[in-house]
């Protein structure tokens, strides 16, 4: 088990690396990758961001500042304490864009689809454990 933990860490920092030179020329990285992506599917409040990518609550704030200021999102006041976020149209293509290039880099991958199916399986195992555990 322990070995698994410590190849997951490891396998994060070398995806965590290719994604940055994968989504730089978009003005990305992985994380606002990410907040794009959960906003492709319905505008979301920061704080349902964060807990969508699991992520604090300031980090969100400064990254959706730094994409509104690239005109990826818009930010409207869907109350008084609340920001509700959303794509522009730039930012939607922008994450298209960069998805394509993701899903090239990603097919050149070539894994058995068992190992595939295993890996995901004690990866989830992983997810439910540790929560509870920290």
């Amino acid at each position: 088990m322990k070995t698994l933990i410590y190849e997951i860490i490891a396998a994060a920092g070398t995806i965590e690396s290719a994604g940055n030179r994968i989504l730089k020329p978009f003005g990305l990285t992985p994380m606002t990758f990410n907040i794009l992506n959960v906003l492709s599917e319905r505008p979301l409040s920061q704080r349902e961001i964060g807990d969508r990518i699991i992520v604090a609550a300031s980090s969100i704030t400064f990254q959706v500042r730094q994409l509104q200021k690239k005109g990826l999102i818009q930010r409207r006041r869907a109350d008084a304490r609340t920001w509700q976020v959303s794509l522009t149209p730039l930012g939607a293509d922008t994450r298209r864009r960069a998805e394509r290039r993701m899903d090239e880099v990603i097919g050149q991958i070539r894994i058995e689809p068992g190992l595939v199916a295993n890996a995901e399986s004690a990866l989830r195992e992983v997810r439910r454990h540790l929560p509870v555990l920290v």
